[in-house]
């Protein structure tokens, strides 16, 4: 009879002792959930992986419409000093044509205006370059998940830029400076044929007298492909830029440049006739 109670006893503490954890097994809802079958842990897996996801793509989203306004805000900046450089530049070239006191004195205080403009243009493509990059990297993340529709929409954007680059070009050629720097801007936006976006944005600055931001592009251009055929004009319409922002030094060793580079080029016997 002891032994009986024994057992009905250690039974009884056995079940007492197993009723709280048994209590919630297989609730889904639950922020530990636990004796789910093999389907149930997939629901619940799948639940935390789309959360996370979720999370990452909010917080991605962010990321890019701060580095967007950001690159956008620095773009206006440089062409508002570009715009300063190109006055100031001309103002300088005009007192120098003169002679006096007086005009020495406002020929310093220009120079150093331009130098100081130039500094600050510099320093903007600096945050520029450091902001894309960053932006280059969000957008660029590698993403395991979904990898075939990754790959089928990078074939539509590049089927789609290489109409829009056509008409953009088509666009530049009959002088629609406007709207061809819209298409090229989403070209570059996208990174698509980087060299000779940039070329054409660089074309179209130095077209509407934005030499500074003209030399940004022709020599992002460079950075990216230093062969194409349109070299010899890249070269010569930099050294002219750099002339006409007062930059003489520069303006020289890009006119030695296409002279000794492309010796049998037009641009060479435009150049020729720069060289001191």
């Amino acid at each position: 009879m002891k032994k009986l109670l024994l057992v009905s006893a250690l039974t009884l503490s056995f079940l007492q002792a197993a009723e709280p954890s048994a209590f919630g097994a297989g609730a889904l809802d639950s922020s530990n959930p636990y004796g789910l079958t093999e389907s149930e842990r997939s629901i619940v897996e799948n639940r935390q992986v789309s959360l996370s996801n979720k999370k990452l793509i909010r917080q991605m989203a962010l990321k890019i419409d701060h580095l967007e306004e950001t690159v956008e805000g620095l773009r206006s900046v440089v062409e508002s000093i570009s715009g300063k450089i190109g006055k100031t530049g001309q103002r300088l070239n005009e007192i120098s044509a003169q002679s006096g006191k007086a005009s020495s004195e406002d020929m310093a205080h220009l120079q150093s205006q331009l130098d100081a403009l130039k500094k600050s243009s510099e320093n903007n493509y600096l945050k520029i370059d450091r902001a894309l990059k960053k932006l280059t990297k969000v957008i660029g993340t590698p993403q395991k998940k979904n990898s075939k529709k990754v790959v089928k929409s990078k074939k539509k954007i590049t089927k789609s830029s290489a109409q829009l680059i056509k008409s953009a070009v088509s666009d530049y050629r009959a002088k629609r400076f406007t709207k061809a720097k819209e298409a090229f801007n989403t070209l570059a936006d996208k990174n698509y044929k980087p060299a000779q976006t940039n070329y054409y944005l660089g074309e179209i600055a130095y077209y509407r007298k934005n030499y500074e931001e003209a030399i940004y592009h022709y020599k992002k251009s460079v950075g990216y492909y230093d062969q194409a055929s349109y070299m010899p004009t890249l070269l010569l319409h930099t050294a002219l830029s750099f002339q006409k922002t007062g930059d003489e030094a520069n303006a020289q060793r890009f006119f030695d440049t296409v002279l000794s580079s492309y010796p049998e080029s037009a641009q060479a016997n435009i150049a020729e006739k720069y060289l001191n």
